[in-house]
């Protein structure tokens, strides 16, 4: 046998098993790579979902707290013959809404009063009837213990077959009942929400749209597929196999990810992400070709399978060169036998193709680790906002007075006042403090809303009672701290209330009521007089508006009794507010409680009341008891 038969065939058998080796080693590269960028690629489309989310939740959740706010000043603005006069201010006021309309409707919900409100130069845009049976039912039925709208299907403007709208639809209720009084809608372009997802980038040429619960497509880079095709209709312009499950999971508010084709991209292979809107039944779907997706793992495979072939050919070559030195004794004898002389084999150096695959895991590794990195930024970014609240909450605590007695040095004024909100932070207010020697300023507010924007409202209205109380007027200070509010309010946020200033040399009372709830004084004989004057709508709304104040003088063992509307509004299990009567008839048993033992007693009474209910709105209460033999009483 030959040399060159004994080193070949030994290297064929080894560069074979080589071979194996290496493909099976590029083989699980770039499956486990595979599976590493479609996690990443998930990952990714999920981030990229939770921003298209968040960016279209800013335009539904501003319109559905914008109709909230109409709602519940429709028909105090109504009364006030103001009400296209606050529309416009509240369509000025916000780009994001296209028009707003309101009904106000009868008992047997035919129309009375129609009100339309449009941006200048535009068509008015509503459907057809905005209190059509269906409509108020449905409201009625699903969304009175919620105190929320409904969403309409899309339309195109009878005047503009170009402009699809989508509205908002949110009752107005008489304040006494369930009754619904009337309903607001507030419009929407469609278009400017697919403007706004035509500027995310998504790749190089993925896109994303949004569809409703029935598949319709209700935004598209496409606008003749708008309310004209339906993903779920077979064939599918997107969705190849599991078109069921997928429609079922998409109804139910589920998200998920596949691969398909999409027609909108010359029929290319697609991979797909669909998650739920959180606000109007709706879905989005980001799509982005597979050639973009797996394009950096193709240029890596393709370098991987040709540095691969590189190094089997030259692991040939070497083995060929080892196998000839190592038979050399061989080959002298066979060259003495043959007289044939031996060729020395052709050196080549080698590439490490092992190391180029643990670089590029590697790399992924680097890749993973960024992705870690930022969630657990995330995480504690949640926690120091959670931190933040609680801070806010101990700041709001800080800015109302708090103690009892509140006036040590005052025993004959007995005074206190406590504060429940609803949230963690609200928007209810109080204070109390002396201006001087003989006048006594206390205050109660109610801020429309809840949450960290009322408690911040509330914390300016707070610092503006004080800066405007050198006034010794409470018109003064009320048309003060309106005025500053009405500069500050681009979101139509209002403030309820109630400001008194006290002699206690003569217990005369001047107060001024911008729209609180009626303030109580509770005789030592057991009757109760509601102060019933109120001088002027809520703070913040329209500058410069003049406000009236009158006067009441206490007399010795008066307490007066001050609250925001949480008190009344607060409901048992069965949905039944508390009420005006029932706090009347509390309040008439407690002659003989001081200020403390008064708050404390209805606050136990609520929260009785209330039971395992929650509580849907800030609680407020503040008693001062008179106990002054004035000159004039003397």
């Amino acid at each position: 046998m030959s040399q060159k038969g004994i080193s070949f065939r030994l290297n064929s058998h080894i560069t074979t098993i080589a071979i194996v080796i290496i493909a099976a080693i590029v083989y699980l590269n770039y499956h486990f790579s595979k599976k590493i960028l479609e996690g990443k690629i998930e990952e990714g489309a999920i981030n990229q979902s939770n921003l298209v989310i968040s960016s279209i939740s800013r335009i539904t959740v501003a319109t559905e707290e914008i109709a909230k706010n109409v709602s519940s000043q429709a028909l105090y603005f109504n009364k006030q013959n103001d009400l296209d006069f606050f529309m416009n201010q509240v369509l000025v006021s916000n780009e994001i809404l296209e028009s707003i309309h309101i009904e106000l409707i009868d008992d047997q919900q035919k129309t009375i009063k129609m009100f339309s409100a449009n941006k200048q130069g535009q068509h008015i845009c509503s459907p057809s009837s905005l209190s059509t049976r269906q409509n108020i039912l449905k409201i009625k039925s699903e969304n009175y213990a919620l105190k929320k709208g409904i969403w309409s299907e899309p339309f195109y403007c009878s005047d503009d077959t170009s402009h699809l709208i989508v509205s908002y639809l949110m009752p107005i209720y008489f304040p006494d009942n369930k009754e619904i009084a009337g309903i607001v809608s507030c419009e929407i372009s469609l278009q400017q929400m697919q403007r706004m997802l035509s500027e995310i980038k998504i790749g190089e040429s993925g896109y994303a749209f949004i569809i409703d619960k029935s598949g319709s497509i209700i935004t598209h880079p496409k606008n003749d597929w708008i309310l004209t095709k339906n993903i779920f209709e077979k064939p599918s312009h997107i969705f190849s196999d599991g078109i069921q499950i997928i429609e079922s999971e998409i109804r139910n508010s589920g998200r998920g990810a596949g691969h398909g084709i999409s027609e909108y991209l010359n029929n290319q292979k697609s991979w797909f992400y669909y998650a739920p809107l959180s606000n109007p039944k709706w879905s989005v779907i980001i799509v982005i070709p597979e050639r973009e997706l797996f394009k950096e793992i193709g240029v890596v495979f393709q370098i991987i399978l040709m540095v691969s072939g590189i190094g089997i050919l030259i692991l040939f070559l070497v083995n060929m060169f080892v196998f000839r030195r190592l038979l050399d004794p061989l080959a002298r004898i066979t060259d003495a036998i043959q007289s044939f002389t031996s060729v020395a084999g052709k050196e080549k150096k080698s590439k490490n193709e092992i190391k180029m695959l643990a670089e590029s895991l590697e790399d992924w590794q680097a890749k993973y680790g960024v992705l870690i990195d930022e969630q657990t930024k995330t995480a504690s970014e949640k926690l120091k906002f959670e931190k933040d609240l609680k801070s806010a909450r101990e700041i709001q605590q800080n800015i109302i007075p708090s103690g009892y007695p509140a006036f040590p040095e005052h025993s004959e004024i007995d005074l206190y006042a406590i504060l429940k909100p609803a949230e963690l932070v609200g928007g209810d207010l109080y204070d109390y403090f002396f201006i001087d020697n003989e006048h006594i300023l206390f205050a109660i507010g109610d801020v429309s809303g809840k949450g960290i924007p009322a408690s911040l409202f509330m914390a300016i209205a707070s610092t503006l009672i004080r800066s405007n109380s050198k006034a010794l007027s409470s018109k003064e200070i009320i048309e003060g701290i309106n005025n500053e509010l009405g500069d500050r309010n681009p979101n139509q946020y209002f403030l309820t209330l109630f400001i008194g200033i006290l002699d206690i040399n003569t217990g005369i009372m001047d107060y001024c009521n911008a729209a609180h709830d009626y303030p109580y004084i509770l005789h030592p004989d057991g009757t109760v007089q509601t102060l019933s004057k109120s001088h002027g709508i809520p703070l913040g709304i329209y500058k410069n508006k003049i406000y009236k104040s009158n006067t009441v003088e206490l007399q010795y063992g008066d307490l007066i009794l001050f609250y925001t509307d949480g008190v009344i509004n607060s409901r048992d299990s069965g949905g039944t507010h508390y009420g005006i009567d029932k706090l009347k008839s509390n309040i008439q048993r407690m002659t003989d409680l001081s200020a403390k033992e008064v708050v404390t007693n209805l606050l136990q009474n609520i929260m009785t009341y209330e039971d395992e209910s929650h509580q849907s709105d800030d609680i407020s209460l503040m008693a001062l008891k008179f106990l002054i033999e004035t000159k004039n009483q003397a």
